[in-house]
């Protein structure tokens, strides 16, 4: 967006002279196609990873439409070429409130530590507003709820916490289903960061696969990003 030029009613952003769709590049199979895909998967991953904890701005349409990809050439080296991703569109966009971001990072941390009791303990102890505590183990029961759909990931490291074997949309859906069984309250905006990482997931499968996620995610799980 251009700065001055932005408001409530008009979104005004720049022209990327150059720039092609990303869905150019998941239509070449070639051996130099995918050695392009897997190129752009991780800076993508990163990108869409620091939108979410450390911006806390969230483009909430990425799908391949709204990822352009710009190639150039090395002046120095005509053989170089890098790849700068464009993304366009952001009039859909998402923030979370403070206790909602310090969840959706225990619950990363938790498939990581496998530790996804403690991260529904702390969901329940951060909520406005839940009715955990007025059911019987009612809070014992959402955070064992958490801590299964957190192990049924955790498992999956034997293959990898890739992009092909993992789907943490799928697992933050499954979280926000248990919140309203339980009642616990969350930021309705949280569905629409699950939506687009199941987009992105996606996409992101696409370009590769074997693109470890959690990996990605560490640096700023731990705030080193």
């Amino acid at each position: 967006p251009e700065e001055g030029w932005v408001s409530e009613r008009v979104l005004v952003e720049d022209f990327m002279d150059g720039a092609v769709s990303i869905s150019a590049y998941l239509l070449d199979d070639s051996e130099a196609g995918r050695k392009i895909r897997k190129k752009l998967a991780g800076p993508l991953l990163r990108a869409f990873l620091k939108m979410v904890f450390t911006d806390n701005f969230l483009h909430s349409d990425l799908h391949p439409g709204n990822v352009l990809v710009k190639a150039t050439k090395s002046s120095k080296n005509p053989l170089r070429t890098t790849y700068t991703l464009v993304f366009l569109d952001a009039g859909i966009s998402t923030s979370l409130r403070p206790n909602d971001r310090k969840n959706l990072k225990d619950l990363f941390r938790a498939i990581v530590m496998n530790d996804g009791y403690k991260a529904g303990s702390l969901m329940v102890e951060r909520a406005r507003y839940e009715r955990c505590s007025s059911l019987p183990e009612g809070k014992h029961l959402f955070a064992s709820g958490v801590a299964e759909i957190v192990d049924e990931f955790h498992d999956r490291k034997r293959e990898g916490l890739t992009l092909g074997a993992v789907r943490i949309g799928a697992l933050l859906a499954r979280v926000l289903d248990l919140c309203r069984t339980y009642g616990v309250e969350i930021d309705p905006e949280m569905s629409s960061v699950v939506v687009s990482m199941l987009v992105l997931e996606g996409l992101g499968r696409s370009l590769d696969p074997d693109l470890n996620l959690m990996k990605a995610a560490i640096p700023f799980l731990i705030g080193r990003v």
